[in-house]
């Protein structure tokens, strides 16, 4: 659901915009506003935010929509986002579902799989194949094509409510979950603590947490591919440009303090300006590249504080700055472990990972554009 949190976020803001500011462009249409609304001609894919937000024209495409109340009253031929504290689709969407607010209503047919977040949830239309439905309170009147995972406090059927593929109850009391006969024969229900539900998973097959020895199995050959790729990204970095990073190097441990300071600075500027972008109803257009930059930011200082890190543990080991190739990987490997082992640590761990990624983006920002007074780059 990572679109549809980024939607959620951006309309925290209501954008408070006097007038809608509308702009179409190869077929789609991009628009902000207070109370907004989509309507005349089809458009190809839609992105609108807004405080309230009416997309009455088709969607041919796919739709992107964030506010604080969100209406979907004209069809969307393939995907829907949706994020806001109200979000009612009350036409039809062709293709997959995912949506997320206080209350979520669905009158109308969805064609492909459903997901739901909220905190209450009102599915009236069928799902054409598996759902997924995170909500304290739901109510279910119609028919399901697939599988169907609920992780609730309460739920309600219709008569008219069926499930064709299995029903997946997850729930602190999941045993209390009453389930009439018509909707699912009891063979096909399978009922599981409220905590091992993954609203991560695929609507289809259950939303079971894997904790099995494969799980395990999985997770430490995830965390030795995360080294390994973390490794070849610092030691690459390290043989094209190895003078470049030996100065982002002296720069960090010259004033840490400074390159901490400078990384927030910036990310928080990358990241934050998205929200300013939507405000002005034609800069929503460089809202992604906002996104990229702050993430791109982000990894690279990561790798930098990863290698920084490396060449510091060994330092402290009475090892020489590496020279070599092979020195230089060493380095990177070790600097790998470290942040790898340090980020499993409770609490503190990922503040460390983080402050990792800061520092090295900060550096790289220092080394780049010297901002400050008198400051020189060496």
């Amino acid at each position: 659901m990572l679109r549809t949190l980024v939607l959620f976020f951006v309309t925290l803001l209501a954008l408070p915009a006097a007038a809608q500011e509308e702009y179409r462009f190869g077929g789609d249409a991009y628009i902000a506003g207070d109370n907004v609304t989509l309507s005349g001609d089809a458009v190809d894919d839609a992105f609108v935010v807004g405080n309230t937000v009416v997309l009455s024209a088709p969607i041919e495409g796919s739709a992107h929509v964030g506010g604080r109340s969100v209406s979907i009253s004209a069809s969307v031929g393939q995907s829907l986002y949706a994020a806001g504290m109200n979000v009612n689709v009350s036409a039809a969407i062709g293709g997959d579902a995912q949506l997320l607010g206080d209350t979520v209503l669905v009158t109308d047919a969805i064609g492909g799989d459903l997901r739901v977040a909220a905190q209450r949830a009102e599915i009236t239309a069928p799902v054409g194949d598996s759902a997924l439905i995170a909500a304290e309170h739901v109510l279910l009147t119609e028919a399901i094509a697939g599988d169907l995972s609920l992780s609730t406090k309460s739920v309600s059927f219709g008569e008219n409510a069926r499930v064709d593929g299995t029903l997946y109850i997850y729930a602190d009391d999941p045993e209390g979950i009453v389930v009439p006969e018509h909707v699912v024969p009891a063979d096909r229900i399978e009922r599981h603590d409220a905590d091992a539900f993954d609203a991560s998973a695929d609507p289809d097959g259950g939303a079971t947490q894997d904790t099995s020895g494969t799980g395990l199995t999985s997770w430490i050959g995830g965390k030795i591919s995360s080294i390994l790729v973390l490794t070849a990204m610092a030691a690459l970095l390290a043989a094209l440009a190895p003078e470049f990073l030996m100065a982002l190097r002296v720069r960090t441990l010259e004033s840490p303090v400074r390159a901490l300071w400078m990384g927030f600075l910036t990310i928080s500027a990358l990241a934050g300006s998205l929200f300013l972008f939507a405000l002005t109803g034609v800069g929503i257009l460089l809202v992604p590249a906002s996104i990229v930059l702050a993430a791109l930011l982000g990894i690279a200082g990561f790798v930098i504080g990863t290698y920084v890190l490396g060449v510091g543990l060994l330092g402290v080991m009475s090892r020489p700055l590496p020279e070599t190739l092979a020195e230089r990987a060493i380095a990177a490997l070790v600097g790998a472990v470290a942040i790898t082992v340090l980020a499993m640590v409770p609490i503190i761990g990922w503040i460390a990972s983080l402050g990792v990624a800061v520092a090295g983006a900060g550096a790289l920002i220092i080394r780049w554009f010297a901002p400050g007074f008198f400051t020189e780059v060496r």
